[in-house]
């Protein structure tokens, strides 16, 4: 089993945080084009979506591969 906190994400424009105790936003290792890459979110409720997003938004990093 894995556990993953609800640590929510910073935005990239200033750094405020966002949905943090309500869903986990983590990087994948799949790139997605030079400027966004692959993350995976999870909320409270079990559900789990993968997206692409810009790079410079602060997603949490773990070493899993999904």
């Amino acid at each position: 089993m894995i556990l993953l906190p609800a640590v929510g994400y910073r935005r990239s424009t200033d750094g405020q945080l966002f949905t943090q105790t309500s869903s986990g936003d983590y990087w994948a290792s799949a790139a997605y084009s030079a400027a966004n890459a692959r993350y995976f979110n999870y909320y409270s409720g079990g559900t789990v979506t993968t997206n692409p997003a810009n790079v410079g938004y602060g997603y949490t990093l773990r070493c899993i591969k999904i």
